[in-house]
């Protein structure tokens, strides 16, 4: 079964529902990153939210999730666009929590901070940042905060996987929102079969796939559109030597002066691109270029 995400309506169009499966995904970005557990699960929960979260953009739009905490693990990062890719990092892939815990608790290697949500509409306008404190360090119950506190949309969010000797074999979430009007009685129905749900990563181990998840939360479940996700990083070696001119032309002439060669790093997939002296000295002109501007 290939990752999908699945979005609808329900109750009559008063809910929007959204799954995706991430098992995939989440197991590439373990082999990138070169993830412990921890890692692993913040990597794999960060991509099944900012999927998520992308049902809600349209275009060439992007969307952001950043998440800054005092636990060992340290920032995580991620990108999303609008056609179903995702691309997320994190600082210390491999720590673990500082104090000894009962179980993998993700919340125990994030600590407490910032949770961030940044929203690139268009080309020509300033990203819109949406900041609250970490109040779980779960991620889902962080960003069910973030929608009721930054835009009042009460929201039930889950993510979870199931990590076994090889790594992550599934993974997922949904994530329901209710619109103007939603009956109480009839939410109270769902938050009931939420409590009563086995945990994501049992069901998507067992076969079951986004859109059966969200029929066993809802009698009237709706499906809209259902997408290809995956992990996917557009970054080119063009898009690093621009970024080497705008460090200016002094630094980059102390570079060639200290070293043969200039070894960059992608953050979201690890690709190295190494720059030797001459093609250092090809990009001086470019660099001087920056200079004058500033």
């Amino acid at each position: 079964m290939t990752d999908q995400l699945v979005r609808g309506v329900a109750l009559g169009g008063k809910v929007r529902i959204m799954a995706v499966r991430t098992t995939e995904i989440a197991q590439k970005l373990r082999e990138v990153h070169d993830a412990g557990p921890w890692g692993a699960m913040a990597l794999s929960r960060a991509a099944s939210a900012l999927l998520l979260m992308g049902t809600t953009i349209k275009g060439r739009q992007q969307i952001g999730l950043q998440i800054n905490g005092d636990g060992p693990l340290g920032e995580i990062y991620g990108l999303a666009d609008a056609e179903g890719q995702v691309r997320v990092t994190v600082a210390a892939p491999r720590a673990e929590p500082a104090e000894p815990t009962e179980g993998l608790r993700l919340a125990s290697a994030i600590g407490f901070g910032r949770f961030s949500v940044m929203k690139k509409l268009s080309d020509d306008q300033p990203p819109y940042r949406g900041i609250i404190p970490i109040v779980s360090g779960e991620i889902a119950q962080d960003l069910a905060e973030y929608y009721l506190s930054s835009e009042q949309i009460p929201s039930a969010v889950a993510l979870g996987e199931r990590i076994d000797t090889e790594g992550i074999s599934a993974a997922g979430g949904y994530l329901i929102q209710a619109l103007p009007g939603a009956d109480a009685d009839e939410l109270d129905t769902v938050l009931r079969r939420i409590e009563s749900l086995p945990p994501l990563g049992d069901l998507f181990s067992m076969g079951i796939g986004p859109a059966a998840i969200l029929d066993r939360l809802f009698d009237d479940a709706e499906i809209l559109a259902t997408t290809q996700v995956s992990f996917h990083c557009p970054c080119s070696r063009e898009q690093f030597a621009r970024k080497l001119c705008t460090i200016g032309e002094g630094e980059l002439r102390r570079l060639t002066e200290a070293d043969e060669e200039i070894v960059t790093e992608c953050q979201f997939c690890r690709t190295t691109y190494p720059f030797d002296r001459d093609q250092i000295n090809a990009l001086l002109y470019g660099a001087r270029m920056y200079d004058k501007a500033d």
